[in-house]
């Protein structure tokens, strides 16, 4: 009998779980409105991790170089982080390098140890990058104007350089476009804090100070945005302005770098969840608990997994706590078709919208995934071939 109710309690908790994902990403069909042009006179920092990028970062560095902003206002610097390639010979062509041969892992401690060492001066805004990044001439022209209309924090839409190379960097394009809108520009038009994605992502020098430096948790950019968001910082999110990445194309890579994402927030919400809800109930904002529900939810289409099995085994063997098939099937409807009516209001190409059974596919890792999660202990380096 106890197992039963639990078991009933869950299944009610995934549809209304479903039923808020759904009422609070109908606001990323609206199209954002654009900015003003700023003064334009903000000085920028950029800072570029890097551990054995030698194969890609002289791409990025390339595309620093041909930013519209005034040259003499930012400066580059690459983090090489005890590296065995080129990576530091490759980056000196274009850039100040800063070496590190121990220390913790991770970029959270890497971004640490150099604030620690080589602070930002007080007028400097931050920009963190990853080596294998493209960015388009006008990122900082476009930070600037979104900081000098009074956003401290934000983040640039982060899509994928790569969405032909393979069925895993497919999935992974179609679940960034998606998410890009039914969650990040959905949570800008409701005056919500969007995530920051661990690159792309700037910061003004009153953020910095008011959410102090870099933690180091696995996932330092999840730990951010709940610092910025108690402070009073919540993130912007630029639908119009994107950088690209390289997803991975081997499973092995893929997973392994889910798991660090997955066991990363773990702990940030274990550190942050109720902090978040104290500072919902103080502020009065719904926000702060949207925050934490991105932090512990499944991924969607992990979600279509279960609902599928469920509505199958209540159509099967009906037992009074099982929810009926009849109630699953419209929910299982919405949830697997709503991404494909945002892919659409993204412009994503038919050919890539007619891939998104993929997403199917990789639900299926998510429970390797979680289990590794918990047991990877280090930082996970995710390797680029440049292909993006």
């Amino acid at each position: 009998m106890g197992l039963g109710v639990l078991a009933l309690v869950v299944q009610i908790g995934i549809i209304l779980l479903v039923a808020y994902n759904l009422m609070t990403s109908l606001w990323g069909l609206i199209n954002p409105k654009g900015t003003r042009p700023g003064l334009r006179n903000r000085r920028f920092r950029v800072i570029v991790p890097a551990h054995n990028e030698a194969a890609v970062i002289g791409n990025l560095l390339v595309d620093l170089r041909k930013q519209d902003y005034p040259q003499d206002l930012f400066s580059v610097a690459v983090l090489a982080d005890r590296c065995t390639d080129e990576t530091a010979m490759v980056a000196r062509q274009w850039a100040e390098v800063y070496e590190r041969r121990e220390g913790l892992d991770g970029k959270g401690a890497l971004l640490a140890w150099f604030m620690a060492g080589y602070p930002l001066d007080d007028d400097e805004c931050l920009v963190i990058l990853d080596a294998d990044n493209r960015v388009p001439p006008n990122l900082l022209t476009r930070f600037s104007d979104e900081m000098d209309s009074g956003h401290d924090a934000v983040q640039a839409y982060v899509d994928t350089g790569n969405p032909d190379g393979g069925w895993l960097a497919t999935a992974s394009a179609l679940s960034y476009w998606a998410s890009n809108r039914m969650v990040q520009l959905a949570r800008r038009n409701l005056g919500w804090s969007a995530d920051l994605g661990g690159t792309g992502m700037a910061m003004t020098p009153r953020a910095l100070a008011a959410t102090g430096g870099f933690g180091y948790s696995m996932t330092e950019d999840v730990e951010k945005s709940a610092r910025l968001a108690m402070s009073g910082y919540p993130v912007w999110w630029i639908h119009d302005t994107r950088i690209f990445d390289e997803k991975p194309t081997a499973l092995t890579s893929a997973v392994r770098q889910r798991a660090r994402w997955s066991r990363g927030r773990r702990g940030v919400a274990r550190e942050y969840a109720w902090r978040l809800v104290g500072t919902a109930l103080r502020e009065g904002s719904w926000s702060y608990v949207d925050l934490v529900i991105r932090m512990v939810q499944p991924s969607r289409s992990f979600l279509v997994l279960v609902m599928a099995v469920l509505a199958v085994a209540s159509a099967v063997a009906p037992h009074w706590w099982l929810v009926p098939w009849l109630v699953w099937l419209p929910v299982l409807v919405v949830q697997v078709v709503l991404p494909m009516v945002f892919l659409a209001r993204e412009g994503i190409a038919a050919k890539y919208i007619w891939r998104y059974p993929l997403l199917a596919i990789w639900a299926l890792m998510w429970i390797p995934v979680q289990v590794l999660g918990r047991f990877q202990r280090g930082w996970y380096h995710t390797p680029h071939s440049g292909s993006g």
